[in-house]
């Protein structure tokens, strides 16, 4: 799961940063192109406002009305009318780039922009005064060289729209000018990022519109909203990140989900548990990989339950003939010699010997192949223990730490079959001078019962193994030290049969500890 998360992040990013790529490409052609969109918009109404209120008041009141509406938009704002003509404070430190597009605005363009200021340029490029009298293209009377009256300059008005002759027609040299972002540059050195607007303004009596260059200028791009809006491209993000998630959660849900039904069937199946399956279908490869676990894991399960019921069936076949030999053997210690005696009685321990392997390998067989003989009750653990004790480690040091009513859901024989064999591991591999610990506890709905001695103990790698049927610890250990090495193998069978578990783990400072861990009793008999 953490690993498609990841993927799907790294996904998420490439595509950000193709994005962002893209982005600072257009950006690098140029930012003038962010003015054919809503920043020219944004522009545009900011420019309106100021001229608007600009028209509507004395010249001497713009220098408060700049202040105020710089003010209002959180950026640098200088208002020039000509050259040299500033209305407020100009602009320090203009960088090379600025200064030549605000030249370039102020260049004559001849019919391209209307007319800029109140009338010619004097000396040293500043403004003469307006002209007296009206223009000579808004004359009375004929136009010189003859023609119908009206206004001069201007052929006959005629209908349809369109330009006559190169010129523009008269009602659209008339139309009122509009305001209209010129510029918008990032200063060169990282000097800010600058934009001018082209403000048409009327200084009463005048009609010819003068046309002032507001200049803004902010440290980053977005101008605080007005040259560069970061909240829909935020939104986009957002809106791109949901419908990937929207597109990308059904397929890593169902894949998370699957991968953890094989992943927990696996486990089971490790731990010997052959009925698990995955339990759903699915037309893909994943769909191909759960069945072939199932398959996989009714094929071990045959096998295993095979294995289990030919031991079972040899063990119980055995029974008859070292029946038969042991009646045989006792019939003959009569009418013997002393010396025949002795060898009969090593004859009869290993009648003794192959008869108890033989009733570990049926009781082995009977706890894993016959659940349905399991018999569930409530049972108390405290006279379990105490009986074992008495039978496996009589005159051993012990301490018991169980309180009297705690009882668990389990098969009684089975049950006392588990305990008395860690016992007597125990007293086998820790000698007569082990102290055996035994301790129990609900933890939620089962109860944990532990038994630790202080014997020598298993090495770690040997723990996981060690409950595995004729399974010695040390490969150097014969069957008198080291067992048949199906006491432990028992011990889980019968755990299991019950719905428990049961492990290994090294005791402190040293020995070996095997936790119990069956369900609590349904009730609980003290309360009778």
């Amino acid at each position: 799961m953490a690993k498609m998360l990841v993927w799907l992040l790294v996904h998420l990013g490439v595509l950000a940063a193709v994005f962002a790529l893209f982005v600072a490409w257009q950006l690098r052609l140029g930012l003038d192109s962010l003015l054919s969109g809503a920043a020219g918009e944004r522009l545009k109404i900011a420019g309106d406002e100021l001229a608007t209120e600009l028209r509507a008041s004395q010249r001497k009141e713009w220098p408060e009305i700049l202040r105020q509406h710089e003010q209002a938009l959180g950026i640098q704002l200088f208002l020039q009318l000509g050259p040299d003509q500033w209305i407020g404070p100009r602009p320090e430190a203009v960088p090379e780039n600025v200064e030549r597009r605000i030249k370039e605005f102020r260049r004559p363009q001849g019919d391209a922009r209307p007319p800029r200021g109140f009338g010619g340029r004097g000396p040293e490029g500043r403004r003469g005064p307006p002209p007296e009298g009206p223009p000579d293209d808004f004359a009375e009377g004929p136009p010189p060289g003859g023609g119908p009256p009206g206004m001069r300059g201007f052929p006959p008005p005629r209908e349809g729209p369109g330009e006559e002759d190169g010129r523009p027609r008269m009602a659209d040299r008339m139309a009122k000018p509009q305001v209209r972002p010129d510029f918008l540059i990032r200063g060169k050195g990282g000097n800010g990022y600058w934009a001018g607007i082209d403000l048409p303004l009327f200084d009463p009596p005048q009609e010819v519109p003068l046309h002032a260059l507001l200049i803004l200028r902010s440290a980053d791009l977005s101008g605080n909203g007005l040259f560069f809006d970061l909240k829909p491209w935020g939104v986009g993000a957002l809106v791109v990140l949901g419908l990937s998630l929207l597109l990308w959660a059904p397929f890593i849900i169902g894949i998370t989900r699957y991968v953890s039904r094989l992943s927990r069937a696996t486990e089971a199946i490790a731990d010997g548990r052959f009925e698990a399956r995955v339990g759903v279908e699915r037309s893909d490869e994943l769909g191909s990989l759960g069945a072939s676990i199932e398959s996989m894991a009714s094929r071990l399960d045959r096998l295993v339950r095979g294995q289990k019921r030919f031991l079972g069936d040899v063990a119980h076949e055995l029974c008859s003939p070292l029946a038969r030999i042991r009646t045989g053997l006792g019939v003959m210690e009569y009418g013997l010699s002393s010396e025949q005696q002795t060898r009969l009685e090593s004859i009869e321990e290993d009648v003794s010997e192959l008869s108890r392997l033989v009733s570990e390998v049926l009781a082995f067989t009977k706890a894993s192949t016959a659940p349905g003989s399991v018999r569930l009750e409530n049972v108390e653990i405290l006279p379990i223990v105490q009986l074992a004790l008495s039978r496996e480690c009589a005159g051993q040091h012990s301490e018991i730490r169980i309180a009297p009513a705690l009882a668990v859901t389990a098969d009684r024989n089975l049950f006392a079959r588990a305990v008395a064999n860690v016992l007597r591991n125990a007293r086998n591999h820790g000698g007569d001078d082990c102290l055996v610990k035994i301790a129990a506890a609900p933890h939620g709905d089962a109860v944990e019962l532990v038994i630790a001695d202080n014997g020598p103990g298993v090495d770690s790698a040997d723990l996981p193994r060690l409950f595995e049927p004729f399974y010695r610890p040390d490969a150097a250990r014969t069957r008198e030290a080291g067992g048949s090495g199906l006491g432990l193998a028992i011990v889980r069978a019968g755990v299991e049969a019950c719905g428990g578990t049961v492990r290994a783990e090294p005791a402190a400072p040293h020995g070996l500890a095997v936790i119990f861990r069956l369900p609590v009793a349904k009730y609980d008999k003290s309360s009778n």
